[in-house]
């Protein structure tokens, strides 16, 4: 007789128990550009968000600052790529640009803007979902590192090229320039 009350008791308890479960990044919004958790060797970034669904989104960019003695200041990215350590718990973020509103009503759209003038450093971009109110329901992030052209870097674009590989140079120049 216990072992049946304890059993009805454990099935009501899973019947009429409530359990809520959120997602905390929307499927339909994908950050296209730049890749997520990738470094850029430019003081531009294009962003580009492909929606898969009508919907209402808030792109924000933020630097990811660090506090040093009381100070914010830039993450130092050459440790990061080296160590690939992040602590989160210290960085403070600090707005780029003001976050844009896009609302689509098509099942396929993109949203792109480019930032310009950026300086090394951590950034984040946040691409928040919005109902009907304004109120976010869902949250994508990534983030990306901004560091210097190198020598290297630089050696990529001075090499001579030819045909189909001299557009493709020039096409990026022209987006991003140099």
């Amino acid at each position: 007789m216990r072992k049946l009350i304890a059993i009805l008791t454990a099935i009501l308890c899973m019947l009429f128990s409530s359990v809520f479960s959120f997602a905390a990044e929307n499927p339909n919004v994908v950050l296209v550009s730049p890749a997520a958790n990738s470094t850029v060797y430019s003081s531009n970034l294009l962003i580009s968000v492909k929606l898969t669904q009508p919907a209402s989104i808030k792109v924000s960019v933020f630097e990811e600052k660090q506090m040093v003695n009381g100070t914010a200041s830039a993450v130092n990215v050459n440790e990061l790529t080296t160590t690939g350590a992040l602590n989160t718990a210290n960085l403070m973020p600090v707005s780029v640009t003001t976050s844009a509103i896009f609302t689509s009503g098509n099942n396929l759209s993109f949203y792109t803007k480019q930032i310009n003038g950026l300086k090394p450093g951590l950034y984040k971009i946040q691409i928040d979902t919005l109902d009907s109110s304004g109120k976010t329901i869902y949250t994508n992030s990534s983030h990306v590192i901004v560091k210097e052209k190198t020598e290297e870097e630089a050696k990529i674009f001075d090499a001579p090229q030819s045909g189909t590989m001299q557009f493709l140079q020039n096409l990026l120049k022209t987006i991003f320039g140099d």
